[in-house]
């Protein structure tokens, strides 16, 4: 398919996509802010209204603004990395099990906190947190370790082990889930429904820690990722360290995913759905593929949190509305003739 749109005009389109959607996402909310009463109590910081103005911009507003931006852009560039080395258009940042994994870390966090171990957190950080990204970071290890000897045959082999290790992940989150209190039950069932409903800065440093060291690895290697994705031994004898590449791309891609749900939860859809997007308007070269696919991904979740906030009362999860927008466009693939197999 012909690409709609160069990689000049598909950046310019999204960062067009970000300014529209980023003062929507900072004003729009429970509490009436506009650009008057901005400059007004920037103007008059004393007062006790507008303190109360620049707490919710600051802590609240921009913070969330900013972690939709990065997790979007982290889960759409993981979901488009993991396409191409497991050269199947249907594969999600979740297909390796990481999400299964966080999720089983942080239930396991809520268990030791009601047993009255680490309730002040671990280092100063949040004991869901850390437990939901060391559990996270543990099951890719494994993984990697259990597939290093058949890296040949890398992507059915880790494919096949991470969805094994999804499933007893799963069966962990039941018996964490028979453990835990009754109340803590509907605080993590809220988790797992993912939400960039986050306070201050702390939430928005971790994420950027984690997604753009990796998001910079990552698009170093698009040159790589286009010969890999039209042939892997044509790929190799044109020099390209296919099976290095492969472990590389898994391991940072996995990476950030994880640091992504460990801060705002399981958040379905967007690797599904921003790369097939973005892929349809620029066509499939990762070299504009990439940095389209960030930019698009931070701009969707971004705008699924400023339509959720506007439709539905209280706080809704963000999983609600990318899996309304998500769903219907994964059984429209699962439909297409083209996107049974890769390359078709």
């Amino acid at each position: 398919m012909k690409p709609r749109l160069t990689m000049k005009w598909g950046i310019a389109l999204g960062l067009l996509g970000l300014c529209a959607v980023v003062p929507l996402s900072l004003f729009l909310g429970s509490t009436s802010v506009g650009w008057r009463d901005l400059m007004y109590a920037a103007m008059n910081p004393e007062a006790e209204s507008e303190r109360r103005t620049l707490f919710v911009l600051m802590q609240l507003r921009l913070p969330r603004t900013l972690a939709a931006l990065l997790g979007g852009a982290g889960l759409a560039l993981a979901g488009c990395v993991f396409q191409v080395l497991l050269r199947n258009p249907l594969a999600t940042p979740y297909t390796l099990g990481v999400a299964s994994a966080s999720a089983f870390g942080a239930w396991m966090g809520l268990v030791v906190t009601d047993l009255g171990w680490f309730a002040g957190g671990v280092l100063g950080l949040p004991t869901v947190q850390v437990f939901a990204f060391a559990v996270a970071l543990a099951e890719i290890a494994v993984i990697y370790s259990l597939a290093r000897h058949r890296m040949r045959g890398a992507p059915m082999v880790l494919l096949l082990t991470g969805v094994t290790f999804g499933m007893l992940a799963n069966a962990g989150i039941m018996l964490t889930r028979y453990l835990a209190k009754p109340d803590r039950l509907v605080s993590m069932n809220y988790w797992m429904m993912g939400g960039v409903d986050v306070v201050g800065f702390a939430p928005v440093v971790t994420l950027c820690l984690g997604v753009i060291p990796c998001a910079a690895v990552l698009m170093g290697c698009a040159r790589q990722f286009d010969q890999i994705a039209f042939d892997e031994e044509m790929a190799e004898s044109r020099g390209v360290p296919v099976v290095r590449l492969q472990l590389v791309g898994f391991f940072v891609a996995s990476i950030m995913t994880a640091m992504v749900v460990s801060e705002i939860g399981p958040i379905g859809f967007v690797g599904l759905v921003v790369p097939h997007v973005v892929r349809m308007l620029v066509g499939p070269y990762h070299r504009a593929l990439l940095p389209c696919t960030v930019l698009f991904g931070g701009v969707f979740l971004c705008a699924c949190d400023v339509v959720a906030r506007a439709l539905f009362p209280g706080e809704t999860p963000i999983g609600i509305m990318t899996t309304l927008v998500g769903g219907p466009f994964f059984l429209y693939l699962l439909m297409q003739k083209r996107y049974l197999q890769w390359g078709a």
